[in-house]
C-alpha cells in the first residue's frame, strides 16, 4: 500500500475536493463547445443558402445578358471581321464577364469579344458538351466547370442560343466567366476570419473558392470526394459537416446548399478552430481561474499540514524512543486540541509500558529456567518423543529421537508422511505395511489417545526394530488441535531377552532332573525358577 506523509494526503484531500469543480468546468465546456458548433453550422447553413441563391441570379443574368446579345442583328449575321470588334466593345460595358464569343452552328468562332486575347487563330468548340446540349435542346445551358482556353483559367460558360429565322439555332454566344471574377463577388460579404465560400459543379469540380482566387484547373477537382458536397448536390438539401479540407488539411467546419435551378453547390466552410476559439480562450480563462484556485489551495493544505505535522512528528519520536527502551519518552504537546489529549495519553501508556516491561521481564526470566529445566528432563529422557505439526510433518524431537532415525539434526526432520514410510519402512509387527491413516503420528493429530501400539522400523543401517509408541493430540486453549505428541520406545531387546530367560530355565530344571531323578521339577533343591529371577 502506497505510505504518504500528511502533508501529502492534506494536499490531496485539497486537489480531491476540487475535483468536481474541474469535472463540472468540463462537462460546461463540452456542452459550449457543442451548444457553439451547432450554431456556427446553422449560421453557415443559412449563408450557404443565401450565397446559392446569389449565385442562381448570377448565372440567370449571365443567361439574360447572353440572350441580349444572341438577339442582335449584328451579331446574327455571324459576320467576324464586324463582331470581332463589336464584341470587344460588349466586354468593356460588361466588366463582370471575362469575354463574349459567337460560334456558329458547326461550332467554329466567328466572333471573338476578349480585349486582352487575339481572334486569331480561331477556336473550335464543336466537341464540347455544353455546345452540344444547346444545340439540342435550344435553350441555355451552364457549363460545367471548365478549363478556359484563353487565358489558362478555370471558368464557367454560359450558352445561349442564336436563333435564326425559323427559330432553330444558327449558332450560339459564350459568355465566359473566369473563377476569379465569380469569387470576386463575394470578396466583400460579411465574412468571418478565414470563412471561405466556393461553388462546385453537378460532379463536384471548383469553380471558385475564395480561399484560391486564381484556382488552377488541376486543383478544381479536389472537392470531388467530399461525402457532404456530394449529398447536397444528389438529394438537393442542405447538408451541415465537420470535414477535412482538402486543400489545407484543416479540420473545418462547413455548410453545403443546391443552387436553385442549377445542378450546382455551394459550399461554406471555416476552420474548426477559429471558429472556436473564443470558447477555447474562454476555457483558458477558467483553467487559469481554477489553476489559481488549486495553488491557494495548496499553500492552504501546506500551512494546516505543517501545523498538525510538528505534533505527530514528536508522538512518531516519542514512539521510536519508546521502541529503543527509554522509560519516559518527552512528549510536550500544546495545541488544545485533540492532539494534546493524545499526548497526554502517551505518556501514561509510555509509564503503563514501562512498569508493564518490568514484570514480563520477570516472567520472560522465569519461563526461560523453566524451559531450560524442562529441555533438560527431555534430553534425558531414554524415549524417543516427537512433535508433528498439523500437515504430518514432525518439526522436533530430542536426542534419543535422532539417534533412533539416524541422523544428526532437526533440519533432517521436516520430510512429508509418504517420505517417512519410504525412508524407514514403517510396518506392524507382523510385518504388513503400515497405512498412512495407521502411523502413530498421524492417529495423535487425528485426535486419538494411545498406548502400547507396536510397529516395526527399519534404522538407516538395514536393522529392523521394534519399537512402542504412546500418542496423544496437544490442543490450545480453545480445544484445538495444535501439534501431535509420540513417545517411542525401542523393544526389539525385549523377545530375545525372554527368549534367552526360558531357555535358561530349562536347562537348569533339566540338570535338577539328572541330579536327582525322584524329584519332580522345582522340588529337592529348595531353588525355585522365580526366586533365581528367571522366569518372563
Amino acid at each position: 500500500m502506497l505510505r504518504l506523509r500528511i502533508h501529502a494526503k492534506l494536499l490531496m484531500a485539497f486537489i480531491i475536493v476540487l475535483l468536481p469543480v474541474l469535472a463540472l468546468l468540463i462537462a460546461s465546456f463540452l456542452a459550449d463547445l457543442r451548444r457553439t458548433e451547432e450554431a456556427i453550422l446553422e449560421a453557415q447553413s443559412m449563408t450557404a443558402r443565401s450565397v446559392s441563391v446569389q449565385i442562381a441570379d448570377a448565372f440567370d443574368g449571365a443567361i439574360g445578358f447572353g440572350w441580349a446579345v444572341a438577339q442582335d442583328p449584328l451579331i446574327q449575321t455571324l459576320d467576324p471581321p464586324v463582331l470581332d470588334s463589336h464584341l470587344r466593345e460588349m466586354v468593356r460595358r460588361s466588366p463582370l464577364y471575362d469575354s463574349i464569343a459567337v460560334y456558329d452552328a458547326k461550332g467554329f468562332n466567328r466572333g471573338w469579344g476578349d480585349p486582352n486575347q487575339p481572334a486569331l487563330p480561331r477556336v473550335q468548340i464543336g466537341n464540347r458538351k455544353y455546345f452540344r446540349q444547346v444545340m439540342e435542346t435550344h435553350a441555355p445551358v451552364i457549363s460545367e466547370a471548365l478549363e478556359l482556353n484563353r487565358p489558362k483559367r478555370t471558368g464557367v460558360v454560359a450558352s445561349i442560343p442564336i436563333r435564326g429565322p425559323e427559330g432553330r439555332p444558327i449558332g450560339v454566344v459564350n459568355i465566359m466567366i473566369r473563377s476569379d471574377q465569380l469569387a470576386y463577388r463575394f470578396i466583400d460579404s460579411q465574412l468571418q476570419p478565414m470563412q471561405t465560400i466556393f461553388l462546385a459543379d453537378s460532379h463536384s469540380r471548383l469553380a471558385f473558392h475564395t480561399g484560391a482566387s486564381r484556382l488552377p484547373y488541376q486543383q478544381s477537382g479536389t472537392f470531388m470526394h467530399l461525402g457532404p458536397l456530394q449529398k447536397a448536390l444528389t438529394d438537393l438539401s442542405p447538408q451541415v459537416a465537420q470535414f477535412t479540407n482538402p486543400l489545407t488539411g484543416d479540420e473545418n467546419l462547413g455548410a453545403f446548399a443546391p443552387v436553385p435551378r442549377y445542378p450546382w453547390a455551394v459550399g461554406i466552410s471555416i476552420p474548426r478552430d477559429i471558429a472556436l476559439a473564443p470558447v477555447f480562450a474562454q476555457l483558458r480563462l477558467q483553467l487559469g481561474a481554477f489553476a489559481g484556485i488549486l495553488l491557494l489551495n495548496s499553500l492552504l493544505a501546506l500551512k494546516l499540514a505543517r501545523s498538525y505535522a510538528r505534533p505527530v512528528q514528536q508522538l512518531q519520536a516519542a514512539a521510536q524512543a519508546l521502541a529503543r527502551g527509554e522509560r519516559e519518552p518527552p512528549v510536550n504537546i500544546h495545541t488544545g486540541d485533540e492532539l494534546e489529549e493524545l499526548g497526554t495519553t502517551f505518556r501514561g501508556m509510555a509509564a503503563e509500558v514501562a512498569r508493564r516491561e518490568v514484570e514480563v521481564k520477570a516472567l520472560y526470566k522465569d519461563a526461560e529456567h523453566q524451559a531450560l529445566q524442562l529441555a533438560a528432563i527431555i534430553a534425558s529422557v531414554p524415549d524417543a518423543i516427537f512433535l508433528a505439526s498439523l500437515d504430518g510433518r514432525v518439526i522436533g524431537t530430542n536426542p534419543a529421537g535422532l539417534r533412533l532415525l539416524g541422523i544428526s539434526g532437526n533440519a533432517e526432520l521436516n520430510m512429508s508422511l509418504p517420505e517417512y514410510l519410504q525412508r524407514y519402512d514403517l510396518r506392524h509387527p507382523e510385518g504388513r505395511p503400515m497405512e498412512p491413516k495407521e502411523v502413530p503420528i498421524v492417529r495423535a493429530l487425528a485426535g486419538e489417545r494411545f498406548t502400547g501400539a507396536k510397529m516395526r522400523l527399519r534404522s538407516q543401517d538395514g536393522r529392523q526394530l521394534l519399537l512402542s509408541s504412546n500418542g496423544a493430540p496437544v490442543r490450545d486453549a480453545s480445544g484445538q488441535i495444535i501439534l501431535g505428541v509420540i513417545v517411542i520406545r525401542d523393544i526389539t531387546r525385549r523377545p530375545r531377552e525372554a527368549e534367552v530367560r526360558q531357555t535358561s530355565t530349562k536347562r537348569i530344571a533339566q540338570e535338577q532332573l539328572t541330579a536327582h531323578p525322584g524329584l519332580e521339577p522345582g522340588q529337592g533343591t529348595g531353588t525355585t525358577w522365580e526366586s533365581e529371577g528367571l522366569t518372563g
